[in-house]
């Protein structure tokens, strides 16, 4: 249940319904409990209803935490006594008078009433899928339009990727697939994706007034400051002696021919030919010219020696150095020009192409939504009717986490909804309509999907100048905008929070992006401490500079290895000595209080998890990941490969050695070592045994429900099934891996849902795109929880470890290049895709820089997001990488580690653990021993939540086998009593016999079948056994069908096709396809076999004619022979051809299924 706090300072201003308010609340302030008080104080204001009230958020997470807020307390409103009703009014500023009392225990039922069942506490995506929805026809979207799922949109690109490609061989359009070839060449499959992406989300370039069209040539000219001319005749404009210094260059020969030498005359050869050619050819050859001047480090070459010959000779080579330069820069615009003309062609065709694609499958991406609700508000034609309705509906607007929004989506509460929000004031009487925003620029780090403070201040100084207008028409300065800060932290001990203001003040609040110095922060009156650790790997390396390789692990740096293990074990130490926490009630840290933050995701988190669940500690696992990345999901999914193809070698061997079958290296390499070319599934199968029996029995179960059982129903079957793969994958990967299994389930059900299911089907599904698992950490529920600290924003935790503090900020480029073209009071950006070093003009170069810049201020503003986790403790750790290490060089300048590291003062103290440590503050001082939680009796489930759900009903099916004819039943049954049993016994074991002996060489077939009898038919004699195996392999050696039974033969083959409009299906027992003929066994169980071919049911024969008929219309022209055989006996009946050619004439009904 929520608790209502009593308000402070500007806490209680920032609540007052009646004024419109701009607050900055840093981290920890409580501007969460500011909200959900504001909420409640409109609700409490008369003429103020529910639906009136729209709360606009970053995250579904932050909407249900404040919509939970809101809800629960006015349901404890609705019974609450008079005094503590009374209470919780004036803790959040509102009078406590008999109406409001009256009015805050209706509140609640009030909300349960309005429109949508709720209070409208929304993202702002969901937002725009509302006004969409509500306006449909007005945004031009077509019925069944949906939202695009990553899944989707990974399935999406793939599509138009290859039907570009169908596209462009079918019309010869060589000169896209030339491009798309370049780019293949040039970039790696996702950077190409990537950058295609980019150029469909670049709009502006290929819709709208001034779209680029092709030629694109001219426009990228223009944009690089190549003028209108064309390229190739610009560049040889500037090798002209009219540009080009060429008096300058002939200086230079001259004096290099009056030194006389070998060196100076291979010097002015080149120079005298440079100038003796056309300016076309000066511009191809312009390197050959530098080479003959220019030294490797750009320096005239024999400098000392043409000084002596003419003094004024540097001075020369000087002004030909600049003209080589001028020529080299222009190159380099012009084929970055023609570089960026292929890859743009192809981002334009690939965009139109997206949006196409979009459009026919129904789907709108988040990009789409944002940009088609700000459409919807601000274009001319609709737009004022669509405001006028939205102004109708809504008095007061909430916007949470301000930092986080970016510019299309200021658009759209700015001039969508707010334009018009403060028209007519004077002409409402008393009501009065409010907005308020509340977020911290000092935590702006989403600058990739575009946010950034400066947005944040623009919006700021809108709204300021437009209630500044209304103040001055109303003459009241009341509805001016209140700008308020929020600067005392109820999360984070002070300490801390003043290693925070240190921080800021080394590193230079400028250097955060900020416009101004913050405000000093104020934390919590109790203990806190910051460690920092000695960093991991600045020992010297091996003579050879080589780390040694360590197994499995041997990929991954040392260092990270050894400060994975070091933080696990910190870790296992605090929760088995005590950590001493003083927020609240005085107690030691368990592991749920410890949170461990990186700056990017990447090995290191995932190296962290399973040291830590290596040393037992409890760990919730990484808070995001690809869908097919966690083990429990690649053990599953070699499951389901398994049972779509038994013969992917690779595959059935992670298979054996996972959770879910158990063997260990050994016994793959003791069962699974083969000859050359063998597949090792029917190695196992030919060389079965009692040590692998129990795992083929399992493994031939799971095949026998490949071609019934729906993707989500065989995983289900997997996990609580005679395979215990849940219990299994748990105990060996612990309790996290619970979350990918039921993602995994999800995307089985969601595949399912969308599509016919296949396990084939689900297989390229589910390659083709990997969702991304994305786990809810709000609460630590006892699991140390290991995350990226863009995934750590709105979190908290009593201890905070910053994992990576040592990486480099520069360690990767800045992401998503673009340059600016500004015409017709439009800014259209182009994408760039990577570029070499070489190929940066200087356009790149200023784009690149401004890029750094952004990145290099959201790397500071991510540090402090990162320090403002901790509420008691903060560790700073890192690992120097191996280049460093190689290099002897010191830690990156601009690393957290770097500069945080001068801020704690004295020597280093001696750790066993990390070497040394240095530390400012003490925790909590705490004397308590560590509490031991008693054991709690294990729960007994229902037996019915371990029962596997069955398979979904099959459509009923028009034609029964035993319905094909008019012939009694032809094995009546058998008379009770130990000898029918017996015999009944006898058939089936002759069956499997005969369905396993033809998977085994000929010549081990007597003694396999006897080792497998002697295990599965111990009820027989020895005599009864060699008997019934002689008789099957005397079937199968039949020299006229031994090749239904060979090597080339399949078994249990699925049968469709279309006989004369007529759908004929079923599964054949054995099968074998030649050049000349086709031959088909099936199998029958009867006790009481017929002794000729007249005492064969003419259902089976039919059922034959099926199958013989279906085989002709899938290999037309080919003969088909057909034979019966009889597992009792067993006996062998080949049925002529003219009695299977009159059985097929007697085939009815539009469907049937045979079943044998």
């Amino acid at each position: 249940m929520s608790k209502v706090y009593p308000l402070k300072d500007n806490q209680a201003h920032a609540v007052d319904p009646l004024r419109t308010v701009w607050l900055s609340a840093s981290a920890g302030t409580g501007k969460t409990q500011v909200l959900s008080a504001r909420v409640l104080r409109l609700l409490l204001q008369d003429g103020v209803e529910p639906e009136q009230l729209l709360c606009l958020t970053f995250t579904k997470a932050g909407a249900a935490e404040m919509a939970t807020r809101v809800n629960e307390v006015l349901a404890s409103w609705v019974r609450m006594d008079d005094a503590r009703l009374a209470r919780d009014l004036m803790a959040i500023g509102a009078p406590f008078d008999p109406p409001t009392v009256a009015r805050a225990r209706s509140r609640f039922a009030a909300v349960l009433d309005c429109a949508g069942g709720g209070l409208r506490i929304e993202t702002i995506h969901a937002f725009c899928q509302w006004l969409l929805a509500s306006f449909p026809v007005e945004a031009g979207l077509r019925p069944g339009t949906r939202a695009m799922e990553d899944r989707d949109r990974a399935l999406l690109v793939r599509q138009v990727l290859a039907d570009m490609l169908v596209e462009a061989e079918q019309h010869c359009d060589e000169a896209l697939l030339e491009a798309l070839a370049a780019l293949s060449l040039r970039m790696s499959e996702d950077q190409v994706e990537a950058f295609l992406l980019r150029s469909a989300g670049a709009r502006e370039l290929w819709w709208g007034t001034g779209a680029w069209t092709p030629p694109l040539m001219p426009r990228i000219a223009r944009v690089l400051g190549l003028g209108d001319d064309d390229c190739a005749a610009g560049l040889a404009a500037i090798c002209d002696d009219g540009v080009f210094d060429a008096a300058a260059l002939r200086s230079c020969l001259e004096v290099q021919l009056d030194w006389g030498t070998a060196n100076g005359a291979k010097m002015a050869g080149p120079v005298a030919q440079w100038l003796d050619a056309s300016p076309a050819d000066r511009a191809r050859d312009i390197e050959l010219l530098a080479k003959a001047l220019l030294n490797a480090e750009g320096e005239p070459k024999w400098l000392k020696n043409l000084l002596k010959i003419d003094a004024s000779y540097e001075d020369a080579a000087d002004r030909v150095i600049a003209s080589i330069e001028a020529v080299r820069e222009f190159k380099a615009k012009v084929d970055l020009a023609e570089l960026l003309d292929t890859a743009l062609t192809v981002g334009r065709r690939f965009a139109l192409a997206w949006d196409a694609a979009k459009t026919r499958e129904g789907f709108i991406d988040f990009d789409d939504q944002i940009r088609a609700a700000a459409d919807l508000l601000t274009k001319q034609t609709t737009g004022e009717w669509i405001r006028f309705k939205l102004d109708r509906r809504f008095d007061h607007i909430l916007v949470d986490e301000a930092q986080d929004t970016n510019a299309s989506q200021w658009e759209i509460v700015l001039e969508g909804l707010v334009s018009d929000f403060f028209t007519g004031e004077g002409q409402r009487g008393p009501k009065t309509r409010t907005l308020f925003v509340v977020g911290d620029y000092k935590q702006a780090i989403f600058g990739f999907q575009g946010t950034s403070p400066e947005n944040f201040a623009r919006a700021s100084l809108k709204v300021k100048q437009q209630l500044a207008e209304v103040a001055a028409v109303l003459r009241d300065p009341e509805r001016e905008l209140l700008n308020l800060g929020l600067g005392q932290s109820f999360r984070t001990a002070n300490p801390i929070l003043g290693f925070v203001d240190d921080a800021i003040g080394r590193i230079g609040w400028d250097r955060f992006g900020l416009s101004e110095k913050p405000e000093p922060h104020r934390g919590l009156p109790i203990p806190g401490t910051v460690g920092l650790w000695r960093v991991v790997g600045d020992e010297a390396l091996s003579e050879d500079g080589e780390e040694p390789d360590e197994g499995a692990e041997g990929w991954l740096s040392r260092p990270d290895r050894e400060l994975a293990d070091k933080i696990a074990r910190q870790v296992r130490a605090w929760i088995d000595v005590g950590f001493p926490l003083g927020k609240g009630t005085s107690r030691l840290a368990d592991a749920g209080d410890v949170m461990i933050l990186v700056r990017k995701r990447k090995d290191l988190a995932g190296l962290i998890v399973a040291r830590l669940h290596a040393r037992g500690v409890p760990v919730a696992g990484v808070d995001r990941l690809r869908l097919g990345a966690p083990l429990a999901v690649k053990d599953l999914m070699a499951a389901v490969r398994f049972a779509s193809q038994p013969l992917d070698d690779l595959n059935l061997a992670g298979l054996l050695v996972s959770p879910l079958i158990g063997w260990s290296q050994e016994q793959l390499l003791e069962h699974g070592y083969r000859p050359e070319r063998e597949r090792l599934w029917s190695w196992l199968r030919r060389n079965e045994g009692p040590a692998t029996f129990e795992t083929m029995e399992r493994l031939r179960g799971l095949l026998a429900r490949a071609d019934y059982d729906p993707p989500q129903v065989l995983l289900h079957w997997l996990l609580v099934g005679p395979w215990d793969g849940r219990r299994k994958l748990v105990a060996r990967l612990g309790r996290e891996a619970n979350d990918p299994i039921d993602e995994l389930l999800n995307a089985a059900m969601a595949y399912s849902s969308a599509n016919v299911p296949s396990l084939v089907g689900f297989l390229q599904w589910f390659d083709a795109g990997e969702g991304e698992l994305k786990r809810e950490a709000g609460k630590s529920d006892g699991l140390v929880r290991v995350m990226t600290v863009h995934g750590a924003k709105g979190l908290q935790a009593p201890i905070v470890i910053l994992a990576d503090a040592a990486d480099d900020p520069d360690a990767s480029p800045p992401r998503g290049l673009e340059l600016v073209e500004e015409i017709l009071d439009m800014r259209r950006k182009l994408p760039l895709p990577p570029l070499r070093k070489e190929e940066k003009a200087p356009a790149v170069l200023e784009a690149e820089a401004a890029a750094k810049q952004a990145e290099r201020e959201e790397h500071w503003r991510l540090l402090y997001v990162a320090m403002t986790r901790a509420e008691e403790a903060l560790f700073v750790a890192g690992a120097k990488g191996k280049a460093r290490r190689k290099s002897g060089a010191e830690l990156p300048e601009d690393s957290w580690y770097a500069q945080l590291e001068p801020l704690f003062e004295g020597e280093w103290e001696h750790c066993p653990l990390w070497g040394a440590r240095k530390t400012i503050g003490a925790p909590q001082p705490f004397s308590a021993t560590k509490a031991v939680a008693e054991p709690v009796a294990r729960i007994a489930l229902p037996q019915v939540l371990l029962t596997p759900v069955g398979a979904e009903p099959r459509p009923p099916r028009p034609l029964a086998p035993s319905s094909l004819g008019e012939d009694d039943a032809p094995d009546p049954p058998a008379s009770p009593g130990p000898g029918a049993m017996l015999a009944a016994r006898r058939g089936t074991l002759m069956h499997r016999l005969i369905e396993r002996l033809p998977e085994v060489a000929r010549e081990s077939r007597l003694e396999a079948g006897l080792a497998w009898l002697a295990r599965a038919g111990a009820e027989f004699g020895m005599v009864e056994r060699e008997e019934m195996v002689r008789s099957a392999v005397g079937v199968l050696d039949d020299p006229n069908w031994a090749d239904v039974f060979g090597e080339e033969s399949l078994a249990e083959v699925p049968l469709t096709a279309v006989v004369g409009g007529r759908v004929v299906s079923g599964t054949v027992d054995r099968l074998v396809i030649g050049r000349e003929r086709i031959r088909i066994v099936d199998f029958k169980t009867a006790r009481r076999p017929p002794v000729s071919l007249a005492e064969i049911p003419g259902a089976y024969i039919r059922q034959m004619a099926a199958y013989v008929a279906a085989l002709e219309a899938i290999y037309p022209g080919v003969p088909v022979e057909a034979a019966l055989l009889y597992t009792h006996s067993p006996q062998l009946f080949v049925l002529p051809q003219e009695l299977v050619d009159a059985q097929k004439l007697r085939l009815a009904g539009q469907q049937e299924s045979f079943s044998g």
